[in-house]
């Protein structure tokens, strides 16, 4: 079972801090960044398996049917929370994973997953503008979304369902245009 001391020391790795703001995507900064590409595989896998314990607890009594990557991630974490937590399941039922892609949704995997429970899995949360965008898309194709799983929490605030996370980061301010 992991702990969440040994989260934090994982993270603790990765952590940069900074005098004056950074960029972070193109939307916001923060005057911490985390290098979630310096992870090792041995750091993304015992993610991995924080979170799935997690999702265990938050999605019960429901059954995880599907993972729905987003775009942007580069570490493979969706690739590992799907295997560790179909591990975890009775009888080891591989749960599928598909990309996120409005096209996709809108072509063919909207139907196909309909009715069935996904979870939402991306590398970072920051504004959660993404997430709830594709939280709403796969809702009105008929994907229930049970929660979103992430590495890393920025948002710091409610949404639409539970964030499961292995870490939850420093806070971001959001830029505006003008």
């Amino acid at each position: 079972m992991v702990e969440v001391e040994d989260i934090n020391e994982i993270f603790a790795k990765i952590t940069e801090r900074y005098q004056d703001p950074v960029p972070i995507g193109g939307r916001c900064e923060s005057f911490t960044y985390y290098r979630t590409e310096d992870l090792s595989d041995d750091d993304l896998n015992t993610c991995a398996e924080y979170v799935a314990q997690r999702l265990e607890s938050v999605v019960s009594p429901n059954e995880v049917d599907l993972f729905l990557k987003l775009p942007g991630g580069y570490s493979f974490f969706a690739e590992r929370l799907c295997a560790v937590y179909s591990e975890r399941l009775p009888g080891y039922k591989l749960v599928p994973i598909e990309q996120y892609l409005e096209s996709k949704i809108g072509n063919g995997l909207g139907t196909t997953y309909r009715g069935k429970n996904a979870v939402l899995v991306t590398d970072v949360i920051t504004t959660a503008r993404s997430s709830l965008e594709a939280h709403t898309k796969a809702t009105l194709r008929g994907i229930p979304v049970l929660c979103w799983a992430t590495l890393i929490d920025r948002t710091f605030g409610p949404g639409p369902v539970p964030v499961v996370s292995a870490f939850t980061g420093d806070s971001v301010r959001l830029l505006t245009k003008g």
